[in-house]
């Protein structure tokens, strides 16, 4: 009778850790990267009451003294996903965890993506903690490097470090060094009435005009007008080109001439205008397209061609660009950290790294939201294919938080069932307590 006081002990002490888990995650509902965890029982040694009898009976005759709390789960679920206005925060779409270290040099592992820039421009999470990943490394003293890095591949997974934003950076100028024309030149044929009032066939004049840069990053203009020969022959057509490039002030820089010639079907065959010279005496090449060639698919026609009725669209391929300056940051689905400049130009600075491990549900918790490895998880690891690359096989998305998976309705349901449990347990007491006085009393 004694042993029914500590077993409804025991079941009330159980009772309580669940209660105790329970209410922590529902005080964690709002908690972004919260990962619900729950209670696990077991029941104490069972004492046997009769050791008389055969090894083989099918009765049983043990009693239980009780139960236990063996320890807790986690459920490593996404959570639910809500809007942020931070375009450092973000989260990871499918599996994985952002990497983070202390002051001391300790790796922990969060799903919480709530990240802001320090006073020293890295990428830090609520607690401080550096944010890791992969630098491109095209940054000397606040300007990009000349013919930057647009590729990001994640190094070792040991070998990530602290992600560095600077406020302030430049782009250098590049300067053109060619452009490609495509486009209609119109010959359809247009006369006037002449002084004798006969009709007198006029030349068609089409005119490009394109921007391009120098080495000091200065804007220049250059236009071509293109010139049709009157008359023409019935089976060709010839335009004479004149390319001229001035500065900013309209100041002419340099000049070249040549001529383009198309066949019947409107084909460029050849010209003797290929480039003009720059302000600083570099060539610019000037391309109208491939020369036509009947082995050749589209040749002739992926450039400038001679044909009336087209649509008028044009199109102007150009290298180059002038000096830019920082705009702002943003974060693609890859985890790249790009940065736009005033040039239209965008470079990315960093990745962020996303690690993965053998056996999540090994993970030791050191934090309301932050995990650490264990012999249990294993070390953490990137995914690579045969060759060694590496695979990302989850995406990033900012301006976004992942909250806490807690399911509330469940949450609330469960607490209300451990309540109950722990609430028969004290029965159990008062009901042993009840049969004990019954017994003193029998002897009065």
């Amino acid at each position: 009778m004694n042993s029914s006081f500590y077993t409804g002990l025991a079941g009330m002490k159980a009772q309580q850790y669940g209660i105790d888990m329970l209410s922590d995650n529902v005080a964690n509902v709002n908690t972004p990267g919260y990962k619900s965890t729950s209670a696990e029982f077991s029941t104490i040694f069972s004492q046997q009451l009769n050791l008389n009898g055969s090894l083989y009976n099918p009765q049983a005759n043990d009693i239980g003294v009780g139960a236990v709390a063996r320890g807790t789960s986690t459920d490593f679920s996404a959570g639910s996903v809500i809007a942020s206005e931070n375009k450092y925060d973000m989260i990871i779409e499918g599996s994985g965890w952002f990497g983070v270290q202390d002051g001391q040099g300790d790796l922990m592992y969060t799903r919480a993506g709530q990240f802001s820039r320090d006073a020293n421009g890295f990428l830090v999470d609520g607690s401080g903690n550096h944010v890791l990943g992969t630098s491109a490394n095209n940054i000397i003293n606040g300007n990009v490097k000349q013919d930057p890095t647009q590729t990001i591949t994640l190094s070792d997974v040991n070998k990530q470090t602290a992600i560095q934003i600077p406020d302030t950076l430049t782009i250098p100028s590049v300067p053109s060094t060619f452009i490609n024309f495509k486009g209609p030149l119109d010959p359809k044929k247009i006369e006037e009435v002449g002084p004798n009032g006969t009709k007198v066939e006029v030349p068609n004049v089409e005119v490009y005009r394109v921007d391009v840069y120098d080495s000091q990053g200065n804007i220049n203009k250059l236009n071509i007008t293109f010139t049709k020969q009157v008359p023409q022959a019935v089976s060709s057509t010839t335009w004479d080109a004149k390319a001229v490039l001035n500065d900013e002030n309209g100041n002419i820089l340099n000049t070249s001439e040549g001529e383009l010639f198309f066949n019947g079907h409107g084909a460029l065959t050849g010209s003797t205008i290929n480039s003009i010279l720059d302000n600083d005496g570099n060539p610019l090449a000037l391309g109208f397209g491939t020369f036509f060639d009947p082995n050749i698919t589209n040749s002739g026609y992926d450039g400038l061609v001679s044909l009336a009725g087209l649509d008028s669209s044009r199109n102007i391929e150009k290298d180059g660009n002038p000096a830019g300056t920082l705009q702002d940051y943003g974060i693609d689905n890859l985890g790249n950290i790009q940065a736009t400049f005033s040039n239209g130009k965008t470079i990315p600075i960093s990745k962020v790294a996303i690690y993965h491990f053998r056996n999540e549900a090994g993970l030791e918790k050191i934090g309301t939201s932050a995990y650490k490895a264990s012999a249990n998880s294993g070390n953490a690891k990137f995914f690579k294919d045969q060759a060694g690359n590496t695979l990302q096989i989850s995406s990033i998305k900012n301006r976004k938080i992942e909250v806490s998976n807690l399911n509330i309705t469940t949450a609330l349901t469960d607490l209300i069932v451990m309540q109950k449990a722990f609430d028969a347990s004290s029965k159990s007491i008062t009901t042993s307590d009840q049969l004990i006085q019954n017994a003193i009393n029998m002897k009065r």
